[in-house]
């Protein structure tokens, strides 16, 4: 389908769907659903006899065309996707061919209905036709020759109108039942669900899957009225069915749940579109119908509704008229929905929704829909998922006031979601190599509007974070556009996608910008919109020739070399830069060296990508390499003696490019009586500071605090050296910035000299210069001055938080033995200045009103648990002060929640028990040290004590338990303490919260839980049954990286190391021999054997895995994940276990009544027939050939 045009599409089915209604009543306690469709397509072909669509789930009662009965029958149903019986993982290529004919059927459908020879294909009358021809070549809005011819063939023949009766039936995928059983504490309610880009609407509807068949949508859905409704429907169901629920012998008497005080609840029903009508169903009183309309045009994939005893709230109420520009509120209007009890939760999660629409309606045009809705569900598989005018996201989402944490998270998803109606779900990609755009795009306006909301350093600095980590990841991977892109995607593409496409389209709108007159993508973006809501974009469809074509009319510039090296191009740049003043010239030489093609590092094998980086490896193809040679602009910032930076913009085109750059200030004095200023106290600091506010000199210095002499000597500060302040004296410029415009994803290595980072820090006001300044500092050897420096940016408020972080971080390079540990004293004193009482190391109680203050005080500790002396060891005083703010932490007049910074205490805590870069024959001998046993007692007391609280006093989604759980894993993996196998598995029980039970899940799986025959049958038994889709999907990726993390780390789970057990080994040849194991998993060809060598005898694990891939309970991407396990760790054999039944020659006894109570028993015994001079009857077996 990528490579197919959707016109083509089009003609290739014969026929093209124009409208669909949906009638479903939804049965709660049977988990069913019975149904009824009406699709009106329009044939293309006259000859058209046979329609093909989609439908997997679904039980199909009748088919009728034009109220005539229709003939039907399935191409490939998921019965079929299976084995026999005797079947064993070694036949998964016979298994892997039906999987490729089921994913085949994607296409143009599995389920084929034949057209009644009394209908005929009709074309419409003569005059007709011609009438509508003329009208559309009139019309000069229509200038594209492709509509119109789509049109006409459209228009030639009359519509069919198919109508099928259907139920579904305990679906396993597409449609999620929640809390429908009589022992279930959760409300009771439906959603549908969507497997990332692949088909999951045909699982309970029957209809035509795919992004590029859009239709108009009209739902009739009837739902019980209130729950106890629900429960009288299914007492009279199961009346009519004469069946009782027993209990103990007893029959249920469900007055007591009818008189439960929950039970007036009533059911309301959320689906695209407008609501239309509502009213009782004529045939049961105890029913409602609700009824929906959905005038554009929209795929089934973003088909969805929700029913429950959901609580409305009406978002646009937040929006201030009197303060806020109302664009979007006064057109759309924004519905809430979430279970009773979550209200106050949801009204702090999404009142900045109505923000957001106004942004993007302001900047991008009108809303797709007349409404949104957002809708709040439990055990949802995905954090949301957009679709056509509404959202389906998950509780855990939602978070009260008093939790400060995931408000950036949230915020970006529920944004990212939002954005989606615009583009994602009203426009989407012409092809699925064309999903990076619309991916990019949504996340690209997204980030645009928590510009404006959390401010310009914020963006800036995630932008910069986003870029460093593309350089890490974008090592063999793929282009954007890779053309091998087909759905089911694997959601770790998709991840990385998310991650590099709004990037990439951030450097663009840099380069549009700079090369012309021209708006950049804040023009392009709302033309776009433009014509996806006049019909001029084909099908709604974005392809990234079409983007990069208005893209280059808007801005009237060629980008064929920015998309052959960014878009569809690999890797990114490494630079070397090397700069010098000459003095005669008066120029400064700079030369720029690309060397990508030499020195970046080979793909590192990880957990995540370990079974994708190996199925390439099996099938031959080899990771592709980073372009030699990226060309384009780039803007070099001088900042010159008096101060004034100076910019200059010069052009990348080869290996190695040389420029020389003039100078412009003569006068050299200026910078001699420049730096005589700085060490003046010339600011007046209260609060954050006005930073554009201009001093006497110009300039604004940050970082210009704790400069009286007492300070320095309470604080241990040092200035530069003399030497050093005579070379900043000398120099001809402050500092010199490579990609000061941030064009570039690039690594970057300059040979600037730390004074001149020190200059860029203390004066340069862009956070991302800052944020360099600072890595600087934290790569290089460091000193005692650098610790100053550090200290100064971490204790000066005026400085973006981000930075002050990264300050405290970088910190932890100058604690070492060397420098007195003077990095350790100045962390400390920080967070005793801050956050403890005068002359205390006991903390004041929590106040986290100011976001930015309590980013640090959360970051400090964690900066002091990194502090390690040279056996690698943490010290005992930051041992000490981390367990005595635990200990002493006082949330008793802070308004807010402490949950994440007690988990953020004893994470730092149990980080200070392990050993880093520790060798497997260094041993730590100070183990009889009462002092240091004693912390580590305290240590684990503290963090039991709390787990405890938290099962008594449930923290916010149990994160301190989690946290606990992921602690004790660390502590056991570094010999520390020995893990109870049986406490972490009472967290897997289904009463526990769902995010708990897979951390748990994840603990027991790395320990080595698939070694454990018992634990693995448990394990699938979960995936096999649990209710919850999250708790399925997510323990299948867990055993993905169990087994991962089993081919990658060949080291056992440790014991705890004792003065009793220490044994000392001097044979240098097991040394010498683990590391050659060690080194052998270092490639993915020794980690792909040293794997299968491990699963060979597990044979519980081989039943599992292939029970798994041949189960029609388990959603088709949980077996195809399966599948690829399978195929890599087990050879394939073409023979297979067959069973004849032969003649039994066995003796055998007989009984015979002769009368008088007398019995005779004779044994008997075959003769067997003399076998000379006769044949022997020849066998003959048919197999049927298995695809």
């Amino acid at each position: 389908m990528s490579d197919i045009d959707n016109d083509e599409t089009c003609i290739g089915r014969g026929f093209t769907i124009t409208h669909q209604k949906v009638m479903i009543d939804v049965d709660f306690i049977n988990r069913n659903l019975r149904g009824c469709t009406e699709m009106t397509i329009v044939p293309t072909d006259p000859l058209l006899r046979k329609i093909r669509i989609n439908s997997y789930d679904c039980d199909i009662i009748s088919i009728h065309i034009n109220e005539i009965e229709a003939s039907f029958e399935y191409l490939f149903s998921k019965n079929e996707l299976k084995l026999y019986k005797r079947s064993s993982v070694h036949q998964h290529h016979l298994l892997r061919k039906k999987f490729e004919a089921f994913h085949a059927t994607f296409e143009y459908g599995n389920l084929s209905i034949n057209i009644p020879k009394s209908i005929k294909i009709e074309s419409k009358k003569n005059n007709e036709t011609c009438t509508q021809t003329e009208e559309k070549e009139k019309d000069p809005n229509n200038s594209n020759d492709q509509i119109s011819t789509k049109g006409n063939i459209f228009s030639l023949f009359l519509p069919i109108v198919i109508k099928i009766n259907y139920s579904v039936k305990n679906p396993s995928t597409g449609l999620n039942f929640v809390g429908c059983d009589i022992d279930d504490n959760k409300y009771p309610h439906v959603f549908t669900t969507h497997v990332p880009i692949s088909a999951a609407t045909s699982n309970w509807l029957p209809c035509i899957e795919g992004i590029w068949d859009r239709c108009t949508w009209d739902f009739e859905i009837t739902v019980p009225k209130t729950l106890r409704d629900m429960w009288i429907l299914s007492d009279s169901s199961k009346s009519l069915n004469g069946n009782h629920v027993y209990y103990n012998n007893d029959t249920i008497d469900n007055g007591n749940l009818l008189n439960e005080p929950n039970d007036h609840l009533e059911f309301k029903v959320i689906c695209i579109g407008d609501q239309l009508d509502e009213f009782t169903t004529p045939e049961n009183n105890h029913k409602k119908t609700v009824c929906f309309s959905l005038g554009s045009l929209v795929s089934s994939q973003f088909v969805s509704f929700a029913v429950g005893p959901f609580d409305e709230i009406n978002l646009t109420n937040f929006c201030n008229t009197d303060k806020d520009d109302t664009m979007g509120c006064d057109s759309v209007e924004v519905l809430g929905y979430c279970l009773p009890g979550r209200v106050l939760e949801l009204r702090n999660s999404c009142m900045f929704i109505y923000k957001a629409i106004d942004f993007f309606v302001r900047e991008y045009g009108s809303y797709p829909y007349n409404v949104f809705k957002l809708c709040f569900v439990d055990d949802h598989p995905t954090s949301a998922v957009p679709c056509a005018s509404m959202v389906i996201a998950n509780n855990n989402l939602l978070f009260p006031p008093d939790i400060v944490d995931p408000i950036y998270s949230t915020t970006r998803i529920l944004t990212f979601a939002l954005a989606n109606q615009w583009i994602g779900v009203n426009i989407v990609p012409k092809h699925w190599n064309d999903i990076w755009l619309t991916i990019g795009l949504a996340y690209y306006i997204t980030d645009l509007f928590l510009c404006k909301l959390m401010g310009n350093n914020d963006y800036r600095f995630r932008l910069k974070k986003a870029a460093e980590k593309v350089c890490e990841e974008d090592i063999g991977r793929p282009a954007l556009t890779d053309p091998k892109l087909s759905p089911p995607i694997d959601p770790f593409s998709i991840e990385f996608i998310s991650l590099k496409a709004p990037v990439v389209l951030y450097i663009l709108e840099k380069r549009l910008t700079k090369s012309g007159p021209s708006w950049g993508l804040s023009r392009i973006i709302p033309k776009l919109f433009l014509q996806a809501m006049g019909g001029n974009l084909i099908n709604n469809t974005l392809s990234t020739s079409h983007f990069l074509k208005v893209s280059e009319k808007v801005s009237r510039i060629s980008l064929d070399i920015f998309a052959q090296q960014w878009i569809h191009g690999q890797g990114y740049p490494r630079l070397r830069i090397i700069q010098r003043f000459n003095r005669k010239k008066m120029l400064i030489e700079i030369g720029i060296r690309q060397v990508q093609d030499v020195e970046t590092p080979s793909k590192p094998l990880t957990v995540t990508s370990f079974f994708d980086d190996a199925k390439y490896y099996v099938d031959n193809i080899s990771n592709p390499s980073p372009l030699p040679v990226f060309t384009g602009t780039m803007t070099i910032r001088i900042h010159e003696a008096d101060g004034t930076p100076y910019d200059h913009v010069v052009e990348i085109k080869e290996a190695f490019t040389k420029l020389d750059i003039q100078y412009n200030i003569k006068n050299k004095k200026l910078r001699k009586n420049q730096s005589k200023k700085q060490k003046k106290d010339i600011m007046d600091i209260d609060g954050l500071g006005d930073i554009d506010n201009d001093n006497d000199f110009g300039v604004q210095y940050f970082g210009n605090i704790l400069q009286s002499e007492q300070e320095m000597k309470d604080w241990k500060l040092e200035e530069w050296p003399k030497e050093d302040e005579e070379k900043m004296s000398d120099e001809a410029f402050e500092w010199i910035r490579f990609d000061a415009d941030f064009e570039w994803i690039c690594l970057m290595w300059v040979n600037q000299p730390d004074y001149m980072y020190f200059s860029q820090l203390r004066q340069d006001r862009d956070v991302i210069a800052q944020y360099e300044a600072v890595q600087y500092f934290s790569n290089c050897k460091a000193n005692s001055a650098y610790s100053t420096i550090l200290l100064r940016t971490l204790m000066d408020s005026r400085y973006y938080y981000g930075i002050r972080c990264e300050a405290a971080l970088a910190l932890v390079k100058c604690a070492t033995e060397e420098l007195n540990w003077v990095g350790w004293f100045h962390l400390f004193k920080a967070f005793q200045t801050n956050y403890c009482f005068p002359n205390s190391s006991i903390s004041k109680s929590n106040n986290f009103s100011n976001l930015s203050e309590y980013y640090i005080q959360c970051i400090i500790p964690v900066a002091m648990s990194k502090i390690r002396d040279k056996n690698g060891n943490s010290l005992t005083q930051v041992k000490k002060f981390l367990a005595d703010l635990l200990r002493y932490n006082d949330n008793s007049t802070n308004k807010f929640s402490d949950s994440y910074y007690i988990c953020t205490l004893i994470n730092s805590l149990a980080s200070t028990l392990i050993t880093e870069n520790k060798e497997s024959f260094e041993y730590n001998f100070n183990l009889n040290n009462p002092e240091n046993k004693s912390i580590i007692e305290t240590i684990l007391f503290e963090i039991e004590r709390l787990q405890k609280i938290d099962q008594l006093l449930p923290s916010f989604q149990n994160i301190i338990s989690i946290t606990s759980l992921k602690i004790k894993y660390n502590l056991s993996k570094a010999g520390i303490i020995l893990l109870d196998f049986q406490e972490v598995l009472r967290y897997t029980r289904l009463a526990n919260y769902s995010l708990v039970r897979l951390t748990a899940f994840d603990i027991l799986l790395k320990l080595g839980g698939l070694r454990q025959g018992p634990f693995t049958r448990y394990v699938f038994s979960t995936i096999f049954n649990d209710k919850s889709p999250i708790i399925r999907r997510y323990l299948s990726y867990s055993v993905s990286e169990a087994l991962a993390l089993m081919a990658l780390n060949d080291q056992q789970n440790q014991t705890p190391v004792t003065t009793e057990q220490m044994i000392i080994e001097d044979d240098i040849d097991k040394a010498i021999e683990q590391k050659k194991k060690i080194l052998v998993r270092a490639n993915i060809s020794g980690a792909i054997t040293a794997l299968r060598q491990e699963v060979m005898e597990e044979e519980t694990l081989k039943e599992e895995l292939w029970a798994c891939v041949n189960s029609d309970k388990l959603d088709y991407v949980i077996r195809l994940n399966f599948l690829n396990i399978i195929s890599l760790l087990f050879d394939p054999k073409e023979s297979r276990v067959i069973t004849l039944k032969i003649p039994n020659s066995r003796p055998r006894l007989t009984a015979q009544i002769i009368g008088e109570g007398k019995l005779i028993i004779r044994k008997e015994i075959a003769e067997k027939e003399p076998t000379e001079n006769k044949k022997l009857p020849k066998i003959k077996i048919k197999i049927s050939n298995i695809k």
